[in-house]
């Protein structure tokens, strides 16, 4: 399955944890995170992130078990072929179909912000040529272009939203807990967090092609924990200029953070710009991850091993999934159902597999 020059650093494996994390959904995440939550959103944020986090030390634990097999390899070794293949199979229908509405939740946010009059079409299958002509045939091209992005995806979020700190107001973020908080109001809003940034999957794909699969832990901890801070960061942000009720009015709050931002001399006049532009590359390389995970599962569970012509064939399909939901709010209907049902179950999977792999006495080899 190794090819010798197909060898991910751990520094690689952390800028793919990072771009895969901070990706289509970080425009809107602070809207949903305040519907559950209230102005106790950032201490939601960091909860959700604690529970993604368990289920990213599941995927290295599982990934250090079995280091010469990707997730659809130790799902027949542990589970036996039939329903091995069964749950690989699942676990690709769940990326395909958020690889679909995403690219949609993509078009979305273009049309109402950036390019009002360029049908939607447009966008939708502008993304799926760029990331589905994509060569998957080698895994560190793979993770040389998500090392490559994570910078133009860091840097400008972190200059256009650090200016907004002189219009923090800190009345909209006290009570820390929030105006009345219910345990169901609060774990809705982790949840959506948790949701949103549990997307990084695809290491199940990536570890055994890593230089030192046994040491996975530590990019793997420290990518996770970058993008996490970045989660807070921005929700913090967001909370504290707008308030719980500005928020809960708007779809992409951190866009309108961007709009209100001015530099002095006015060295850009559309400063949410450079934000967007930033968001751009993020939802490219969450999409290549999923659309990754999509093609090598596929390759993997028919022993197929000619990814451009199943990437070409996938295309389609994707651009159907994209233009099936009728409007914003039904789309979102349909994230939250793939997201709820489909990645928050998978933060559990590698633990389930962890337990039967011990009882049925089965592991891969070591490197």
């Amino acid at each position: 399955m190794n090819k010798p020059s197909d060898k991910v650093t751990n520094l690689q494996l952390a800028f793919i944890i990072i771009s895969t994390m901070l990706g289509v959904s970080m425009l809107g995440l602070t809207h949903f995170t305040v519907r559950g939550a209230g102005n106790a959103a950032p201490f939601a944020s960091l909860v959700g992130i604690f529970i993604a986090f368990i289920g990213l030390m599941g995927y290295v634990l599982i990934g250090r078990r079995f280091t010469k097999d990707t997730l659809v390899g130790y799902n027949e070794s542990i589970l036996g072929k039939p329903i091995g293949r069964l749950c690989s199979f699942l676990i690709v229908i769940v990326f395909l179909a958020l690889t679909g509405l995403e690219t949609r939740q993509f078009a979305e946010a273009v049309q109402g912000s950036i390019l009002p009059n360029t049908p939607m079409h447009i966008s939708i299958i502008a993304m799926i040529l760029l990331f589905a002509t994509t060569s998957f045939q080698r895994v560190d091209t793979f993770a040389s272009i998500h090392f490559f992005y994570v910078p133009l995806i860091l840097i400008p979020i972190i200059i256009v939203v650090a200016p907004a700190f002189r219009d923090i107001e800190i009345y909209h973020m006290t009570p820390i807990l929030g105006n009345d908080p219910t345990w169901g109001g609060f774990m809705n809003g982790a949840l959506a967090v948790t949701q949103a940034i549990g997307n990084f999957v695809v290491i199940a794909m990536v570890i055994p092609f890593m230089k030192y699969p046994k040491k996975s832990w530590k990019g793997a901890v420290g990518g996770f924990w970058i993008a996490g801070f970045i989660v807070i960061f921005m929700t913090t942000m967001t909370v504290a200029v707008f308030g719980e009720n500005e928020i809960k009015k708007m779809y992409w709050p951190l866009l309108n953070l961007g709009r209100m931002i001015t530099i002095p001399g006015e060295v850009l006049s559309r400063i949410d710009a450079v934000l967007l532009v930033s968001w751009v590359y993020g939802v490219f390389t969450t999409l290549l991850s999923y659309y990754f995970l999509v093609v090598r599962g596929v390759c993997g569970i028919f022993r197929f091993h000619h990814y451009r012509v199943v990437s070409l064939i996938t295309a389609p399909i994707i651009y159907g999934i994209a233009i099936f939901p009728r409007d914003i709010y039904t789309l979102y209907d349909y994230i939250r159902m793939f997201s709820s049902y489909g990645v928050v179950p998978l933060l559990v999977y590698p633990f389930f597999l962890l337990c039967i792999s011990i009882i049925r006495k089965k592991k891969g080899g070591s490197v």
